[in-house]
């Protein structure tokens, strides 16, 4: 999987600190590249449900996607553009995003 855009979302949480971007992959997210996500936080997987939700994080962001999906949500603590760059980095070395 190679992230083919970044854009901010249009459902800002800056009132909270909190700044969001969606990120679009050129392939869908499956399992594999779920679980891998491990390593970067807490992650929580919610497999059983008809459109498996998942749930990554660490401190100062929060990752959160669907099973199937093209793409998935960052939320960044103070619109830290570093912390941003650094996750986009991770998932774009990520094993299963090769």
């Amino acid at each position: 999987m190679k992230i083919i855009k970044v854009e901010k979302s249009f459902e800002l949480c800056a009132e909270a600190g909190w700044y969001g971007y969606n990120v679009y992959f050129d392939e869908k997210a499956g399992e594999e590249f779920i679980r891998a996500l491990a390593p970067m936080g807490e992650l929580l997987y919610m497999d059983q449900l008809r459109a498996p939700f998942f749930r990554v994080q660490g401190p100062g962001f929060l990752i959160k996607g669907v099973q199937g999906d093209n793409h998935l949500r960052i939320g960044v603590e103070n619109n830290d553009t570093q912390l941003l760059q650094e996750l986009l980095k991770k998932l774009s070395r990520h094993p299963a995003a090769v």
